[in-house]
């Protein structure tokens, strides 16, 4: 599986819980027919830190940074690699990034899938 290429049309999300640099558990969570509030409502009640993604729109920006999320976006690739690089301080690796862009980390995270 892959990181989605819009966060707001995914259609799943990976919720990993990250206790000392470690991934204790993961859920995944179907988005469907979800709008844009009842994701962002997903996400905050499941006490999400971090939302890695590759695109997102302005609107859904603001929401996820309006609730306290830190955002790292513009990151491609396979989830496992990406959830590793994330977990080892290695996310911001040109490997890791869209066509011209440099990126930034941190914890409890999600990852999106289509």
């Amino acid at each position: 599986m892959k990181v989605s290429p819009v966060f707001d049309s995914c259609t799943r999300v990976l919720l990993v819980d990250i206790e000392k640099d470690r991934e204790v558990d993961r859920k995944e969570f179907y988005l469907d027919a979800l709008s844009l509030n009842e994701r962002l409502t997903i996400l905050h009640k499941s006490g999400v830190d971090v939302v890695i993604c590759s695109g997102i729109s302005e609107v859904m920006e603001k929401l996820v940074v309006g609730k306290k999320i830190e955002l790292i976006s513009n990151i491609t690739g396979e989830i496992e690699s990406v959830l590793k690089a994330y977990l080892t301080g290695e996310l911001s690796r040109e490997k890791f990034h869209g066509p011209g862009v440099h990126g930034s980390s941190n914890h409890n995270s999600t990852h999106t899938q289509e």
